[in-house]
């Protein structure tokens, strides 16, 4: 989607905000609208799959957040949190709906057992086994670094 239209429309998250009822951090709005190389970059980088790592298929993101996660929460599995791409093999990248956390954590379904906590039946998403980055900038430049050192 992004990488076959080569343009962001604002509108195609503000859809994803209206259905499902959410408002997405300000940093993530930016993101779309001014990293548009990078996203491309990305995109054919991980051979135009719109959903891989970072999402350009916002009806995906509604879908996959709505009907396969059942988010967003406000409490217990995944609360606070938006499922913003995949890897298409079970490891899922989120980011906050809180607008004063703009860092991208990476669920490997290989760890998640042992960082679930079953009193708040959610993530330990401040564990040092969970990977983290501080921004989506900084995760979609170590995503086109992993591709390049893979191809």
């Amino acid at each position: 989607m992004f990488f076959k239209k080569k343009s962001y429309d604002p509108n195609d998250l503000a859809a994803v905000e209206s259905a499902l009822n959410i408002s997405l951090p300000a940093f993530v709005h930016d993101f779309y609208a001014h990293e548009s190389a990078l996203i491309q970059k990305l995109r054919k980088m991980a051979n135009d799959e719109d959903y891989i790592y970072l999402t350009t298929d916002f009806d995906w993101m509604i879908e996959h957040n709505r009907d396969f996660l059942n988010l967003p929460n406000t409490e217990g599995f995944c609360r606070g949190k938006l499922c913003i791409g995949t890897d298409g093999c079970g490891n899922d990248t989120f980011i906050s709906l809180s607008g004063d956390d703009p860092r991208v954590f990476c669920l490997d379904m290989d760890t998640t057992a042992e960082l679930m906590d079953e009193a708040t039946n959610d993530f330990r998403w401040e564990d040092d086994a969970l990977i983290k980055h501080d921004s989506l900038k900084h995760y979609v430049e170590d995503r086109i670094t992993m591709l390049k050192e893979m191809g």
